[in-house]
């Protein structure tokens, strides 16, 4: 057989070099595609957890505290009288201070188990001690959830060692019509929690005097009772509970209110003990 034209070697030489050339862009691309696979498996593996944290400031709905200091509005209101679990109450008309940086309150209790308002250094001045369980005020028709609001402030974001967190909580009307509420310390009450979930104290624990305590909410007007926590632990229905103060770190407060129709209410705020 003679030799083969030209044209068939150059054919045969360009199947050849296309060949090789599929080869080479097939390894080429293995070796490309299990570098990135590697690379975001190691991407992947280096990413931690998210970690959950209480800082203080206002709450919003979870057990995590991530917003600004200051309190959370909700339609609630607070407990009256002096405590007897860890904590001082006292009870006003129309003041809005968030309590003194000392930690003191000023606590003139009277046998309704309301007290004489104090003086807070946050700019509000509580007033005289409004009538309780009177017949004008068992007159008036119970307060709704939805006729009041409530503010619930920390006199400082963070506390130190000697200092007692004081925090205000204001109720206000904020319908047409007047109406009474229970301000009774089984009514409402004030609940810290750390921020491992461990219930630490209640105002509602062990109060001295459990008996209601209406008062009258006018339309448009207000209340403020200021709480002193004295960093006791507490358990309800006055349980014995850990002798030793609540140690550093960031805490949960809860004011929550059972009585209004419509209820339970809630508000929130949280503050930092330091050591």
């Amino acid at each position: 057989m003679g030799p083969l034209p030209a044209s068939i070697y150059w054919r045969r030489r360009l199947v050849v070099l296309v060949a090789l050339a599929v080869v080479a862009a097939l390894v080429i691309w293995l070796l490309t595609g299990s570098g990135d696979g590697g690379g975001q498996g190691q991407k992947k593996t280096s990413q931690a957890a998210p970690v959950q944290s209480i800082t203080p400031g206002a709450s919003p709905s979870g057990s995590a505290i991530t917003s600004r200091p200051g309190g959370t509005g909700g339609g609630a209101a607070a407990a009256g009288g002096t405590g007897a679990s860890g904590g001082d109450v006292s009870l006003s008309t129309g003041g809005t201070g968030s309590g003194s940086s000392d930690g003191t309150g000023s606590t003139a209790g009277g046998t309704d188990g309301s007290a004489a308002g104090g003086t807070g250094s946050g700019g509000g001045t509580g007033g005289g001690q409004p009538p309780t369980n009177t017949p004008d005020v068992m007159a008036l028709p119970a307060c709704a959830a939805s006729q009041v609001s409530l503010e619930l402030a920390s006199g400082l974001n963070s506390y130190t060692v000697k200092v007692k967190p004081r925090f205000s909580l204001t109720v206000r009307n904020t319908s047409g019509t007047g109406c009474r509420v229970d301000l009774g310390r089984t009514a409402s009450t004030l609940t810290v929690t750390a921020s491992n979930g461990e219930r630490v104290w209640s105002s509602g624990d062990c109060p001295a005097n459990r008996q209601a305590t209406w008062v009258q909410l006018a339309a448009g007007a207000g209340l403020t009772e200021n709480f002193t926590w004295s960093r006791n632990r507490s358990k309800p229905q006055c349980a014995s509970a850990d002798g030793t103060s609540a140690g550093a770190g960031n805490y949960l407060v809860q004011a929550d209110l059972a009585g209004p129709a419509g209820g339970p209410v809630s508000a929130r705020t949280s503050i930092r003990l330091e050591d």
